[in-house]
Order: C-alpha cells, then structure tokens, then sequence
C-alpha cells in the first residue's frame, strides 16, 4: 500500500530535479519511485550494528630506555640523559620521577659514542710528527701548514688520505737535515 502523503513528496522532489536539469521528462515516473522506495526505507529508520567495540587496555605511561635515547614517562620526549631540567617541567625532581616510575640511575641515560683517532689521524700525533719533521715550535704549526696552501691540520690530512700519502709527504717531503754532530778526533 502506498502513503500518498509521501508519494506526494518524492513527485514534488523529482519534479523540483526536473525543473532543475538533472533528470529528462522521461525518467520523471521512475525517479519518483525511487524517490519514495528512499524515504520508505527512512521511514523505517537506518540499520545500525550495535555490537560495541572491544576496549582498549590503556597502558600506563612507563621510562623505557633504548641504545640511542632514554623515553620520559610521563611526556614521550626522547633525551640522551633525563635531566633535572626537563623533570621540572613535569614538577618533579630527579629522585621524585626515579621512586615514582622504580628507575635506577643508570637508566636516566644512554652512552654516548664518541670517535676518538688514534696514530696517524690523531691531530695532536699530526702536530707533533711536523714539529718534529721540520724543526718548528707547537704555536707556529698552524702557520706553517696554512703557509703551504692548506687549511689547518684538518686539510692537510683530507689532502694527504686523498692523495694516498703521509702528511710529511704532503707538506714537501723531509725537511732540510740538521748539521751531522762532528765526531771528536781521537
């Protein structure tokens, strides 16, 4: 049985879709029993599954430490050590945040890698080899190495590895040998 209250209704709303270009004159009779199939089906209310959705367990906030960083509890922010100056920002001290989240110290930060150079490539073994190679004192190496052409210590040794070579080589070989000590004569 049709609700002619209704079928009045999607008459006027395909007529309105006629009057406006979306439909032709023809398809009049069939977009209005479209019209009035949609309102029926509203009519009776839209299908909903109810069925509600498994919770969530909310985890509680934890310190997790990593090889690269150390995580705060309470904010997520990653540091390489946890400093008072962060925890107060939270409104705790140091020794408040390890008690409330069972932190030992060690755990308040991670190693940091440091590269440290040894032999040839330490710049202090660098100043020392040219000192000794050419005669010159420690304050007057940076002059030396700039005079012949490089930046400081660091480009001669970019320049030397470059290259292949030592940096004495770079820097002109040897330098000139000192006086021979004379032997006493017998």
């Amino acid at each position: 049985m049709i609700d002619k209250e209704m079928w009045s209704e999607a008459v006027n709303l395909a007529k309105d879709q006629l009057r406006h270009g979306k439909i032709h004159f023809s398809d009049l009779e069939s977009v209005a029993k479209s019209i009035y199939e949609k309102l029926d089906s509203l009519r009776s209310g839209p299908i909903i599954d109810v069925t509600a959705e498994p919770m969530k367990p909310i985890e509680a906030p934890r310190h997790e430490k990593t090889r690269k960083c150390v995580k705060c509890a309470l904010c997520g922010a990653e540091f390489k050590t946890l400093t008072k100056k962060h925890l107060a920002t939270h409104g705790l001290t140091r020794e408040e945040y390890m008690q409330k989240f069972d932190v030992k110290k060690k755990d308040m930060s991670v190693k940091v890698a440091r590269k440290t150079t040894s032999g040839e490539d330490n710049p202090l073994k660098q100043m020392q080899m040219i000192m000794k190679e050419f005669g010159i004192a420690r304050g007057e190496v940076k002059k030396f190495v700039m005079d012949k052409g490089f930046d400081g210590l660091k480009g001669l040794a970019a320049a030397a590895k470059e290259k292949g070579v030592g940096i004495i080589e770079m820097l002109g070989g040897s330098a000139p040998a000192a006086p021979a000590k004379e032997e006493k004569k017998k």
